[in-house]
């Protein structure tokens, strides 16, 4: 199965097209969309397979094939897969995910007018994210990286008739830009010394050392790197873009922050790992990008009340978890994170989706007591912010404390901040929690007519829950995930020794955080009294203004657009009124002078002189002629003066 991974890539895509031309748009009865399901399914248990194979060791990793795609100058580019261990860990995440994502949608979706469509961005989506995971090759993977953010930004904007919508969508489009400016930038310094994008031999290159290239390189490509991984990954500072993605369609929320494309940023670090081990100084700062990207969005989703965005700025601070880890050196950490956190995830997206289905708002504080009218919801809802939150034994504890033990050996201090952001994560989510479901309804008419969401929306709900409990066991157990992505053997010998060789009591580190975050999260909201904690908030109120004015970041780059539209306009001031002035009045100026100094030049000089030659030689003859009487002997005497002359010139010669 592994020789036809291509496909899983290729069908997504050919059905998004069947999909989008296959019929009308509001054609009620189309099934078209049905068949962006079963593609997804199919692609699902096709990297099932792989990934069996992989584990099993019957299929042989690292597998590579390549066929040629154009050349320029003496260089050929390549097109093909390079399947490893990271890569099929990923295309299963991205297919289960969209799989589910894609059932979900048939019940969330089902009224849309534009229900086809919808499924037909998906499709695109998933093409896309594909294509990035299996490229063999850093340019067709910026290919595919670009086609990710054109798909997010026709499904975050999906409801375009709102205004919310549409700034949502073109907001993440060219937020993520800028940071992929930077990846393009460092694809350029990378070939201009590597000469190659292929992942195959580009470590060759920085294994040779700094006698290949310089020193300051793999440097400079890592950071550029990061610029790029920053923005689809939402990390400090690019990271203003993800909340308001909210605005679409809650499913794709759930694709876009479970396991696509902010997932991206994550597995780019990982792609080049072979960059950032040659280069100290880029690594550590992925790390402290991601640190302070968890510290500070935990801390915005304190103060958050609309569902999804809490999500979201969990989401952010999850992936400053997996930064974090893969920055201190936790390669294996870092992606063990990243699969879990794609599970749970999804599986609180979805959860949200289903609330939002039935009270139809996303405000917390219109909520409350949902769990008596939503059990299903409530109870996979639960298991998810127990996973995400570090509950022991549960998926999300595994890889959170896998990476807390690589930050500890990297930096205590840097753990410390760590594990508060750990225990803020087990607060905000059962803050969640118990303001949707516990005490009493806060909106009554809603509540009232809110109830449970049909099958089609429950089963990948507890397909999602079962792996948020097991899916860290399963993967942990005999070390199966850490053999199968480990960056080399040399890395799996060094984090299994760190790990034995970590104080006994840095175990409990997680597990006290996530006590104390659900003690704290339980005195404010779950017993259904809010006074306490809107007094806290009330003496805190200029530490809450800065957290929900996202510690002025939004602001920050308003003024910067601001900023940059008066520097157009007076550049374009300036060009309308200064070089006008110099370069085309001016110019102008100039020409007529010099058109003045050229009729001056012809008329007095040019014309002149052949005016003067033609008078001096009218009159020349005129004055001969007066000499002529036209008398015979006149003639003959004129000639013999001429042969006199002529004679006497010969012989005196």
């Amino acid at each position: 199965m592994i020789k036809h991974v291509h496909w899983i890539a290729l069908l997504p895509l050919i059905a998004s097209v069947v999909i989008l031309l296959g019929s009308r748009d509001n054609t009620e009865k189309s099934r078209l969309p049905l068949l962006g399901v079963a593609v997804m399914g199919w692609c699902l248990l096709h990297s099932l397979l792989i990934l069996a194979g992989v584990l099993s060791g019957r299929a042989e990793v690292p597998f590579y094939r390549t066929l040629p795609w154009f050349e320029f100058g003496g260089f050929e580019m390549t097109l093909g897969v390079l399947i490893d261990g990271t890569a099929a860990f990923m295309l299963v995440v991205v297919t289960l995910v969209s799989f589910l994502v894609q059932v979900y949608s048939l019940g969330y979706m089902h009224a849309d007018p534009r229900f086809k469509r919808y499924f037909a961005y998906l499709s695109f989506f998933s093409a896309s994210m594909l294509g990035l995971v299996i490229s063999s090759n850093l340019m067709a993977l910026f290919a595919c990286w670009e086609l990710v953010g054109v798909s997010s930004y026709l499904l975050i904007g999906f409801w375009f008739e709102g205004d919310a919508p549409a700034y949502a969508g073109k907001k993440a489009f060219i937020t993520t830009k800028l940071g992929d400016l930077g990846f393009f930038v460092g694809l350029l310094l990378l070939f201009a010394y590597a000469q190659t994008f292929d992942l195959k031999m580009l470590p060759l290159h920085f294994q040779m050392g700094p006698g290949h290239m310089p020193a300051w390189v793999p440097t400079a490509v890592g950071v550029l790197l990061l610029c790029g991984a920053a923005g689809k990954s939402a990390q400090v500072p690019l990271f203003v873009w993800l909340p308001d993605a909210m605005e679409g369609p809650t499913p794709v929320s759930a694709l876009i922050h479970a396991a696509t494309m902010v997932a991206a940023g994550v597995y780019l670090v990982a792609r080049t790992y072979f960059i950032y081990q040659a280069a100290p100084m880029a690594l550590e700062a992925v790390a402290w990008v991601g640190l302070i990207t968890a510290a500070l969005a935990a801390t915005m989703a304190v103060a958050a009340y609309d569902i999804k965005r809490v999500l979201a700025f969990s989401t952010v601070s999850q992936l400053g978890f997996m930064m974090l880890g893969l920055g201190v050196g936790g390669y294996t950490s870092g992606l063990f994170h990243l699969t879990t956190h794609g599970c749970f995830k999804a599986l609180l997206f979805l959860c949200a989706g289903s609330v939002i289905h039935a009270v139809h708002t996303n405000d917390m504080r219109q909520m409350g007591g949902l769990s008596k009218k939503m059990p299903e919801t409530f109870i996979t809802m639960l298991i998810g912010a127990f996973a995400i939150a570090g509950f022991p034994f549960l998926s999300g504890w595994f890889s959170k404390e896998a990476i807390l033990h690589d930050v500890y050996r990297f930096s205590p201090a840097m753990w410390c901040a760590a594990l508060a952001t750990a225990a803020l994560t087990a607060f905000y989510m059962f803050r969640l929690v118990f303001l949707t479901f516990l005490g009493i309804s806060r909106d009554h008419p809603r509540w009232e007519h809110a109830g449970e969401s049909p099958p089609v929306m429950t089963v990948p709900l507890w397909i999602l829950a079962a792996l948020s409990i097991f899916a860290g066991l399963a993967l942990e157990h005999n070390g199966i995930f850490a053999g199968a992505v480990c960056f080399g053997p040399a890395a799996a010998a060094e984090g299994a020794e760190a790990v034995a060789h970590a104080p006994n009591w840095l175990a409990w580190g997680a597990v006290g955080a996530f006590a104390l975050g659900l003690a704290a999260a339980w005195r404010l909201y779950g017993t259904g009294d809010l006074s306490l904690a809107s007094s806290l908030k009330r003496s805190l109120a200029g530490v809450f203004d800065i957290l929900e004015d996202r510690y002025g970041f939004d602001r920050f780059f308003l003024a910067l657009v601001r900023a940059s539209d008066s520097l157009a306009a007076a550049l374009y001031w300036f060009d309308s009124n200064i070089i006008d002035a110099i370069f085309v009045d001016g110019w102008a100026l100039a020409t007529r002078a010099l058109a003045e100094v050229q009729r001056f030049f012809d008329d007095f000089f040019v014309d002149g002189a052949v005016d003067g030659v033609g008078a001096l030689t009218r009159d020349g003859g005129l004055g001969l002629s007066r000499l002529m009487a036209g008398k015979v002997q006149e003639y003959l005497l004129f000639v013999a003066l001429a042969v006199s002359l002529f004679a006497t010139f010969i012989m005196t010669r």
